[in-house]
Formats: C-alpha cells, sequence, structure tokens
C-alpha cells in the first residue's frame, strides 16, 4: 500500500513539473554562433541553438555553413557524423590531409602549405590520360588506350564513375574488406549498411486526404531505413531530421500497438532508447511529455508564459519564424514568415504581411492550376517549423508554434477534429506541398509523382489570455488541412483552392454570461411591460376579462417590447465591441466568435422578426381603427316633395375633402425616406464610414487601397449601419419638429386647421372605449359658403372679432384623448351594424338593391352623426363626459386611472395626440424597423447600397398597404364613398 502511495505521488510531482513547463527557449540563430575561449560553436538544428564542438581550436574548427565541426588542416576525421559528433586525429609531421580528409599523404613534389598538399593546377586530367596530359600507352599493344584499374582495397567509384574513392564510413570499419560490394539487402539510401536492422511490417503507404492511400516512393522506403539507422546508431541530426521529415508526410500516423512499422513509430522508438539525451539529436515534433506521451491540447495551448503585451497603438507584428529543412534532412535556416513564406497564394509584400499585423483578421484564398504543383522548382519540397519570437526580462525567446493537423490520425482516430482541445494532439513540423511521396521507383528517368497532397486550408488562431487586460496572449496555433490532386487531374487542367487566414478570439465566458444575465432580465421586464400595455389595451378595449383576443393582443405587445430589447442589447453589443476593439490601446478584447457571436445574431433575428410582428400588429390596429367626421353645418332649408323628404341642402363636399386629408397623411412620415436612404448611402458608401467595419484595428474612413483590407465583421457593419441610420433619422426629426413644422409646413396641425375651417370634427376610436378626438367646429357657425363670405369670416378671426376655435369656451385646445363610456359604444355599434350586414351581404343584405343600401348608408351616417354631435354638445342626457387634464402619472405610464364606464373624459393633449393612429405618431418604432430591415438586408448581402434601395422599396410597399387598408377603412367607417378618396 506504502508503494502505491508512493508511486502516486512520484507521478503527480512529475505531472506537476512536466505541467508547468514551459515550451520556450532562448533564440539563437547561426549568426549568434562564435568561438568561445579555445573552441568554436556550430549550430545545432534539432534544437536551434549554439554548441561548442568536442575538441578546441587547435585541431577542430566550425564549417563555413555553420552547421558542423570539421577538422583544420593538417588534421584528419577518425570519426564524422556531422554536428559535433566528430573526431580528429593529427598527420604526422611530412604528411597532409588526404582529399577526403580521412587520412593522411605524402604530397612529393607539391609541398605541404598549412597542412595541405599544394594543388596540381586548375584544370582536371581525365582518368584516359596520364599525369602529363597524353593519352594512356599500353606497352604491351602499344595503344593508347583506357586503362581499366580496379580500385585498391577500402575504394569504390564515385557515383559519377570517374575516380576511386573510399568506402562508406560503415564498409571502411570492416575489418580485411578488399572490395566495396554491397548486397541488395544491405542498400539504402546511397549507403550500404551491413548492420541494417530488420524491420518488419513496414508501412509503405501515405494517406491521402480522401480517405485513401497511396504507395510510398521506392526512394523514401530505403531512405526511412538509412535515416533510422544512422539516426539511432550515429546519432546523426541530417538523418533524424529525415527521419522527421517522413514522419511528417504519414501526418504523424502513429499506432501505440505497433502494429505497424512507420516513421513515426521509428521515431518513438529512438526517444524510447535514448529517453536521457534525445533532445540533443532528434528534432521534437510532438507536444509531448518525456517524448512520448502526447500531452493533451488543453494544456498546451493554455501556457500563459508568453509575457509580452500586444498593443493597437503602436501597431504591433506577430513574430513569426520558420526553421526550414529540405526533404533530405538539409537546415535552410530559420527566418521570418514575412513575405509569404508559408503561404501559396502570391500578391503583394504588404499585403502578404498584413496576415501578422496584430489584430487583423486576415483571410486570403486563390486558385491555382494544379500542374504547377509537379514543379519542384516553383514548389519546393520543404518542411517547417514555427516559432514565435518575443521578449522576456532575461532576452529574446522562442515559443513552438503548435500545429493542429486536421488530417492527422492516432490509432485510426481523427483526434483533432474534436470540439474539445483536451483531444487534440498537436505537432512542430508541416509541410506546404508534398510533391515527393509517391513518386515511382527512383531509377525510373523523370518520373512523376502520382498525386501531390498540398495546403488546402491554413488558419492561425490566437486568443487573448483571459484573467488580463495586458494583451497577453496564449500560444498561437496553427490549424491544417491538406487536399489532394493526383497526375490525371492536373494534366486534364483541374485546378486547386487554397487559404490562408488568421483568426482571434478571447475568452468570452464573463461576456456570454453578461450577455445571458442581460437578455434574461430585460426580456422579463418587457414581458411585464407587455402585460401591462395589455392591461391598459383591454380597459380602453373594454374587456372586462381575459379572452382570446386579449392574448393574441398581448402577444403582439410582448413582440414590441421584446423587439426593442432585442434592438438595444444587439446594437448596443456591436456598438461596445465597434468602438472599444479600434479605439484600444492594450488590447483586452477582440471580436467575438463561435456561439458568442451565433446568439448574438440569433438575438438580431429574433429582433427582427419580433419588430415584423409589432408593425403588423400597428397597421392592422390602425387600419381597424373606427374613423367618423361629424358635419357641424346646419341645414338652410329643408325641400319636401309628394313622394319623400329627400333631407338638407348641406353640401358633402366638406366630408369629402376632410376625408381625402386624412387619407394623405395616415402614411405621413417626420422623415424623408427618400433622403433618409440617400444620407445614408452617402455616407456608408462614399463618404465611407463602411471602411471603418472592418476587423482590424485601423479605424479610418479613407484606408490606402494598396493595403490589405480585412473582411468586414457583420457586428461591426451593424454597429455603423445603424448609428448611421439613427443618426440620420434623428437629425431629419429635430429639423423637422424644429425648423421645418415652425416655419414652413406642419401637414398635421394643418389639418386640424382644415377642420375648424371646414365645420367637421373627426371622431377617432382607437379602441373601443377610447380614442381621439380633433374638434373642427367652426367659431362662425358655418362653413358651407361662399367665396366672399369666407374671407369675412377669416378676417374677422384675424382680427380676434368671433369666439375661439377650442372645444371649451375660450380656450384653442382641439385636440384630445378620449376615454368614452361604455353606453356610447353600444350606440355607435346599434347604428352602424345594418351598415356592417349590408356590406358583407349578411342576412338577406345581399338581395337589396344598390338604392336600398344606399339609404341604408345615409340613414346610418345622419344617425352618427346626429349622435356623436350630441354627445360632443352634451346633449345627451344619458351620455356626457367632462374635459380635464392627465395627471403626471397618467402621462408618463399613457393610461387612464379614472373610471370612465358611466361617463366619458376628454383628456387635454399636446395639441396632436391623434397621430398615433398614423404613422406620424409611431416614428421612433418605424425607424427602429428601417434600422433593423436595414441591418438584415446587409447581413445578407454585405452591401449597403443594395440594403438601402432594398428598404426604400420595402417600407414604400408597407405603406401602399397601410395606405390601401387604411382607404378601405375609411370608406368603410366614415361611409364616404371611396371613389372619392383620391
Amino acid at each position: 500500500m506504502e508503494d502505491k502511495c508512493a508511486k502516486l505521488i512520484l507521478l503527480l510531482n512529475i505531472f506537476v513539473v512536466v505541467r508547468c513547463q514551459s515550451q520556450y527557449k532562448a533564440f539563437e540563430n547561426i549568426t549568434d554562433c562564435k568561438e568561445t575561449g579555445l573552441f568554436f560553436q556550430y549550430y545545432q538544428t534539432s534544437s536551434l541553438k549554439c554548441l561548442t564542438c568536442p575538441e578546441n581550436s587547435t585541431s577542430m574548427t566550425v564549417s563555413s555553413d555553420g552547421l558542423n565541426c570539421i577538422c583544420n588542416p593538417g588534421y584528419y576525421y577518425t570519426r564524422n557524423f556531422g554536428g559535433g559528433k566528430v573526431t580528429c586525429a593529427k598527420c604526422p609531421a611530412n604528411q597532409a590531409r588526404s582529399a577526403d580528409g580521412w587520412g593522411c599523404v605524402d604530397c612529393g613534389t607539391l609541398g605541404i602549405v598549412n597542412g595541405e598538399c599544394l594543388t596540381c593546377g586548375t584544370r582536371i586530367t581525365p582518368v584516359e590520360r596520364e599525369l602529363n596530359g597524353n593519352l594512356y600507352l599500353n606497352a604491351g599493344t602499344n595503344q593508347r588506350e583506357r586503362d581499366c584499374r580496379p580500385c585498391q582495397d577500402n575504394t569504390w567509384l564515385n557515383s559519377a564513375g570517374t575516380r576511386c574513392v573510399r568506402c562508406t564510413d560503415y564498409l571502411k570499419t570492416t575489418v580485411g574488406l578488399t572490395t566495396c560490394t554491397c548486397i541488395d539487402a544491405q542498400k539504402a539510401d546511397g549507403l550500404c549498411l551491413p548492420s541494417l536492422p530488420t524491420l518488419t511490417n513496414v508501412l509503405t503507404t501515405v494517406p491521402l486526404t480522401n480517405g485513401f492511400a497511396a504507395q510510398f516512393s521506392e526512394l523514401l522506403d530505403k531512405q526511412l531505413k538509412a535515416s533510422y539507422l544512422m539516426c539511432q546508431e550515429n546519432k546523426n541530426e541530417t538523418a533524424c531530421q529525415t527521419l522527421g521529415n517522413m514522419c511528417a508526410l504519414t501526418f504523424f500516423e502513429y499506432e501505440d500497438s505497433l502494429q505497424k512499422t512507420s516513421a513515426c513509430n521509428l521515431y518513438k522508438n529512438i526517444i524510447r532508447d535514448n529517453l536521457a539525451d534525445w533532445k540533443n539529436f532528434l528534432p521534437d515534433m510532438y507536444f509531448t511529455r518525456d517524448g512520448l506521451i502526447a500531452q493533451d491540447g488543453d494544456r498546451v495551448l493554455d501556457d500563459e508564459s508568453i509575457t509580452t503585451t500586444y498593443t493597437f497603438d503602436p501597431p504591433m507584428k506577430i513574430k513569426i519564424l520558420a526553421a526550414s529543412y529540405t526533404q533530405n534532412g538539409e537546415f535552410l535556416g530559420i527566418d521570418s514568415v514575412l513575405g509569404g513564406k508559408i503561404q501559396l497564394c502570391s500578391d503583394t509584400t504588404t499585403r502578404l504581411n498584413a496576415a501578422f499585423v496584430f489584430g487583423t483578421y486576415y483571410s486570403h484564398s486563390c486558385s491555382i492550376p494544379a500542374i504547377d504543383l509537379w514543379d519542384k522548382t516553383k514548389y519546393k519540397p520543404e518542411f517547417y517549423d514555427l516559432f514565435l519570437d518575443f521578449e522576456l526580462e532575461d532576452g529574446r525567446q522562442i515559443y513552438p508554434v503548435p500545429i493542429k493537423l486536421n488530417d492527422y490520425l492516432h490509432n485510426r482516430r481523427n483526434v483533432n477534429q474534436e470540439s474539445d482541445s483536451k483531444e487534440w494532439h498537436l505537432v512542430k513540423r508541416f509541410f506546404l506541398v508534398d510533391n515527393i511521396a509517391t513518386t515511382g521507383a527512383a531509377t525510373t528517368a523523370g518520373a512523376q509523382p502520382e498525386y501531390v497532397r498540398y495546403v488546402k486550408s491554413i488558419s492561425m488562431n490566437l486568443k487573448l489570455v483571459g484573467s488580463t487586460s495586458t494583451g497577453q496572449i496564449f500560444p498561437p496555433y496553427i490549424s491544417i488541412t491538406y487536399g489532394t490532386v493526383s497526375l490525371v487531374d492536373a494534366q486534364q487542367g483541374a485546378s486547386i483552392s487554397t487559404s490562408f487566414s488568421v483568426d482571434y478570439e478571447y475568452e468570452t465566458s464573463k461576456y456570454r454570461r453578461d450577455f445571458q444575465i442581460s437578455v434574461g432580465t430585460l426580456s422579463t421586464l418587457s414581458i411585464i411591460y407587455a402585460g401591462y400595455r395589455t392591461w391598459v389595451w383591454s380597459k380602453r378595449a373594454g374587456k372586462p376579462a381575459i379572452d382570446f383576443q386579449t392574448i393574441i393582443n398581448f402577444l403582439f405587445f410582448a413582440s414590441g417590447s421584446l423587439a426593442n430589447i432585442f434592438f438595444v442589447i444587439t446594437f448596443g453589443i456591436a456598438f461596445y465591441f465597434l468602438t472599444f476593439f479600434k479605439g484600444q490601446n492594450t488590447v483586452f478584447l477582440f471580436h467575438i466568435t463561435g456561439l458568442a457571436e451565433r446568439e448574438w445574431l440569433a438575438l438580431f433575428g429574433s429582433g427582427f422578426a419580433l419588430k415584423c410582428l409589432q408593425m403588423a400588429h400597428m397597421i392592422i390596429m390602425q387600419c381597424t381603427a373606427d374613423v367618423f367626421l361629424i358635419d357641424w353645418e346646419r341645414p338652410k332649408h329643408v325641400v319636401a316633395t309628394s313622394e319623400k323628404k329627400t333631407g338638407s341642402n348641406v353640401s358633402i363636399w366638406r366630408t369629402y375633402f376632410v376625408a381625402n386629408e386624412w387619407n394623405e397623411i395616415q402614411t405621413l412620415r417626420k422623415i424623408n425616406q427618400i433622403f433618409q436612404i440617400f444620407a445614408v448611402i452617402f455616407f456608408l458608401n462614399v463618404v465611407g464610414f463602411e471602411n471603418v467595419a472592418t476587423k482590424d484595428p485601423d479605424g479610418r474612413i479613407i484606408k490606402d487601397t494598396t493595403s490589405y483590407r480585412a473582411e468586414d465583421s457583420t457586428m461591426f457593419r451593424y454597429a455603423i449601419g445603424a448609428s448611421v441610420y439613427i443618426l440620420v433619422a434623428l437629425c431629419q426629426w429635430i429639423f423637422f419638429t424644429l425648423i421645418y413644422e415652425r416655419f414652413v409646413e406642419d401637414k398635421v396641425r394643418q389639418f386640424v386647421d382644415l377642420c375648424s375651417m371646414s365645420n367637421i370634427s373627426v371622431f377617432v376610436m382607437a379602441h373601443a372605449q377610447f380614442g381621439y378626438y380633433v374638434h373642427g367646429k367652426s367659431v362662425h357657425g358655418k362653413a358651407d359658403t361662399n367665396m366672399g363670405d369666407m374671407f369675412d369670416m377669416m378676417r374677422r378671426e384675424e382680427d380676434d372679432l368671433c369666439g375661439k376655435r377650442g372645444l371649451l369656451p375660450d380656450t384653442d385646445q382641439q385636440t384630445f384623448m378620449m376615454a368614452l363610456p361604455r353606453k356610447l359604444r353600444v350606440k355607435y355599434e346599434t347604428v352602424m351594424l345594418p351598415v356592417a350586414l349590408e356590406g358583407s351581404g349578411a342576412v338577406g343584405g345581399a338581395g337589396k338593391s344598390k338604392e336600398t343600401i344606399i339609404n341604408t348608408k345615409t340613414n346610418a351616417y345622419n344617425v352618427v352623426n346626429k349622435f356623436l354631435a350630441g354627445f360632443v354638445d352634451h346633449s345627451l342626457k344619458e351620455i356626457d363626459y367632462v374635459v380635464k387634464d392627465k395627471t403626471l402619472l397618467e402621462s408618463i405610464m399613457d393610461t387612464e386611472f379614472l373610471d370612465a364606464s358611466e361617463k366619458g373624459i376628454f383628456y387635454n393633449d399636446d395639441g396632436h395626440s391623434f397621430d398615433r393612429a398614423l404613422f406620424y405618431g409611431n416614428e421612433s418604432a418605424l425607424v427602429v424597423f428601417d434600422t433593423l430591415l436595414f441591418c438584415i438586408i446587409d447581413l445578407i448581402f454585405q452591401n449597403f447600397v443594395l440594403a438601402g434601395v432594398l428598404t426604400y422599396l420595402i417600407t414604400e410597399l408597407i405603406a401602399m398597404a397601410r395606405d390601401s387598408g387604411g382607404r378601405w377603412n375609411l370608406a368603410k367607417k366614415t361611409l364616404v364613398d371611396k371613389r372619392f378618396l383620391i
């Protein structure tokens, strides 16, 4: 039991040490390797750092490329496996080092300078000639011919067949070797390996991206064995890099069960056999613990050791370095990725480098002729390890950039496509184009790969550390998806698509919590408010109990209030992110993505849908309101005949005229819709406000056309579009309210004046027991007169020689809100019922003559006109009203607290409360609807001009529908023939 506890504690300690161990290390380049004391330094490509050569500068120096230790002149190699795995021995005093460096020779008459023989000259002597230049003369045949001399012990012909060279190091160590003969079983990658290990069940295929696999090329198959042995036995760094490249070519395919011997399995074998020092010669390919167990992806990506403070002002770049290797493991150097080094798409340097401007959401895609990928000069088969370059207190550091291969398989399971980053297995090496792995036999001249794999999409993701506001980021990672194209398709003209993008994110848990709280709280309040508005409506509609109509109205009221709340929330969030994202110095937030963005979009769409329901409800309510025009004109005389009494001779044209004016102002707006759309498009598209909506730190309106333009943010476009639309509407409203209506024209007040001059009042019952009244009774007692009398009446009113126009004596108050008694409503419905039945054709009405229907309407008009005129004049004993002001609380809450079921109440208003029955009094709701409509269209098409045009057309169609419905309702309720409504 104690042993088990001890082991558990040990494992926990190991876990803590591994967990806390950071991946970053000090940055060193080849140029940083110098002579330290008596020793030179070489650059180790596996660890990317400078190491000291094993012998001092007397016997050893460093190669010109800085990657290997080499023997000084006068010293020859006794061991050389590259890098620092070199030993040297001094030549005798009378000898110099041989040309291949592995022995010492007499220089004869040439002489020795600095431990080396002097050269013979600039010309190369052919093997067919003597040293003096004469052709070889065979003494036996006396013929000048080629001399076929066998190579001596420990030598064999070079690859060109021009001279004898020493055998490979493996063959050289064989005692008593007289030839360099190598059997086929021992040949691999140009080497003869007598100690070649037996590799069973070798994986000889490379995975393609379409679920299939292709045969490994013969060259790479041999290279696998050679690189494995050279790396395992001799720790040759170039061979180890080659093995790592072959592992990358197989998408790091690895099986714990070792059922297949893949390049990655061999790579893991070397780590197991060299746990203590494998990092000294083997490239670190995986994010692992001790090189074997894959580290959970979330632990790699949650490292907070990168303490650099990233800012927008001054703008900073993401410094990414790429260590490049050829397929054969040759180190090409470590350089910046600027200039499109890891991008297949071509463009200007400025645009390509914009990908690494911190905060710029970058996206670039293109189409490439597939056949170009077979061009190894244009698309070199190179491999890359990426590092983030940053500063710490102790100097410049580099952090390996995790690579998330979406095609990666572990135990035949694609773990990197899991949504949980804990399941991810991250690696450190990748390639852009593989045009070597599926090439045919190495001996086949001009062999072409059967398939080429390429980077279909590569995305760099950066995440802000959520616990700080100091611009600190987690390690960036790159997500790669590969594509495959066959040679057959390429030769038939196929093209491939590739893309490169850079995305940013930050921890949105706090934002989502605040978002959900605000939505939940404000939605609850809006539902309560909708319930209150429903109660007010039911009171005004005379509904003593909850019925189906009440529930339907509650749903519509809830739609309107929720739509307003959703608009406030979505616009507020969008404006907040736009303002603070563009204006931040030290970075503390990015654009929301993923689930948070989808929730915001859902709320935006829901707000628009609910606003549409509110608009439909408003139009239906306005197009079903009861409107009647009370004619106060008294008949001059009555004409009687033997047949019937024809009625008064009062002209109906005044009523028709007022009805037409009412019809015209039904869709009147406080803003000019044409100017609204024109101004919005002008500011957004012409002035360039839409340029601010890009997903980058640049908040300028005017941007350089040669620079990269980041894609627009849906949220930012919404914030800019809604802001401009509302501001233009607000400016219009201020102008029309304070200037135009005061000094030019106020059509609503002109309508009230028209009613007074026409001697006609407007009685609007928006609900059964609530409505609006425009008092138009002429102070002159008549309006149906000639031009002279009309001018005379107007002059008397100007000279204050008559009474005032108000409903009450000596007042000018002409407009009121009405809380009507139940009896008035019952009486009104009783009188209008026959007309309604006639209009619907019910109760045998369809069989009546046209003249009978007209008489019914005429009688109903006269009765209603007399009834409502009597009510307004206090002439009805059982139905009466009082005039009073609303209390402050009633005005704020837009309701009436007093009971008007028995006696009506006329409330003094601000002079135009009746415009609530028109578009004019609902401008705020209409502007919000127009704004949401404009933004939802732009969300779909990403075009402000098109959004403006479609918004204008749709609002005009809505106005036409409202005008048509209002015209129909006006003709029905006022009993005015619709043919006279122009």
